[in-house]
């Protein structure tokens, strides 16, 4: 018996469906939610991250996070 014989015989067709579904819907959701106009500052702000910590010309890393707290 076969893996292919044992997967018909379970009767799981129905739930391959429901995985598909369920992952279109998670992409689509994912897409909206990269591409929304309301996540865009956090985005560019996240996308600046790796140059903050840059050290400066006098030695001392400038870190505007640490300066808003």
């Amino acid at each position: 018996m076969s893996l292919t014989d044992i997967m018909s015989e379970a009767n799981l067709h129905f739930w391959a469906e429901v995985a598909l579904v369920m992952f279109v819907v998670l992409f689509v959701g994912v897409v909206l939610y990269v591409f929304s106009r309301r996540n865009r500052a956090a985005f560019d702000r996240a996308s600046r991250l790796p140059l903050d910590d840059a050290p400066t010309e006098t030695g001392v890393q400038e870190n505007p996070r640490h300066e808003r707290r």
